[in-house]
């Protein structure tokens, strides 16, 4: 199977479980690029109705912290269709950013 160029996963990144992690290196290890989008404080408490227990940084800093994650951007929408231009335009800042 071939590996994918870019893949990325979305979330909170709050208490990260095992298996979660799990699944986050196992999707890295089938891609050449790896990303995380981190919902922010505010997405998180008025579209999921639940507080984070830290704040955006310190949750995109959870994200960074993984082996293998090329890059971490936040999410200020839960709306599929914005969350689909917001990726894709970090997909595009990376790659500018690291091919150059």
């Amino acid at each position: 199977m071939e590996k994918k160029k870019v893949d990325f996963s979305i979330g909170i990144f709050d208490n990260l479980t095992q298996k979660g992690l799990e699944k986050i290196k196992s999707d890295i290890s089938n891609c050449e690029i790896y990303g995380i989008g981190v919902y922010t404080d505010n997405v998180v408490i008025n579209d999921f109705y639940t507080y984070p227990v830290n704040n955006l940084e310190k949750r995109m800093e959870i994200a960074r912290n993984i082996e293998g994650v090329k890059f971490v951007f936040p999410l200020n929408t839960s709306e599929p269709e914005k969350l689909k231009e917001i990726i894709k335009e970090e997909i595009a800042n990376y790659l500018e950013q690291n091919n150059s």
